[in-house]
């Protein structure tokens, strides 16, 4: 008989520990993940066709731009804005950038509407009205200032449209690091 009662005790215990485990997991509330401490590149812009932008960065050791220090964006199309962020690798400040906005050469004429740089709650932003102050268009680009608009232009088989840094944004650069000036 003891024995009987033991064991009832003992089911009866393993049930109301999983209630309660079944209690709790309805219960908890989600985690929120943690994402790595990014430099980040935000641009703001109206892209018509599907493409695939590139950010190329530079640090303080290397002193040309490389396929391996790239971020690269693929996006769908769309009518109106969308924001794109380049998370730059954990761990890596730059100190220079290229925007390379577009891979397709039948792309229809890109709006940039923004540019923002963002590390650890410090930002600048180039609104469309600055662009040309912090950024150069290569010759595959015809950009209209008013509008903020890039038409993408082949010469032949070559396509390349990128937007080079002006020496303006390196300041802006490296206060967005923090790094004291």
């Amino acid at each position: 008989m003891k024995i009987k009662l033991t064991t009832a005790i003992f089911f009866f215990a393993i049930a109301f520990v999983s209630c309660k485990n079944e209690d709790k997991k309805a219960t908890a509330v989600p985690v929120e993940e943690v994402k790595a401490n990014t430099f980040d590149v935000i641009v703001d812009l109206v892209i018509k066709k599907d493409d695939e932008l590139i950010l190329f960065y530079k640090d303080s050791s290397i002193n040309y731009f490389d396929e391996k220090n790239t971020v690269y964006y693929g996006l769908k199309g769309k009518q109106e804005p969308q924001t794109i962020t380049f998370s730059i690798p954990e761990g890596v400040l730059p100190n220079d950038i290229r925007f390379d906005i577009s891979s397709k050469k039948d792309q229809s004429p890109i709006k940039i509407n923004s540019i923002r740089l963002s590390f650890e709650g410090r930002t600048f932003r180039v609104d469309q009205k600055d662009l040309l102050k912090y950024f150069t268009p290569n010759e595959f680009i015809t950009f209209d200032e008013s509008s903020a608009t890039a038409t993408l232009i082949s010469k032949g088989e070559k396509y390349d449209p990128i937007f080079n840094t002006k020496q303006a944004i390196y300041i802006e650069l490296e206060k967005v690091r923090g790094v004291k000036l």
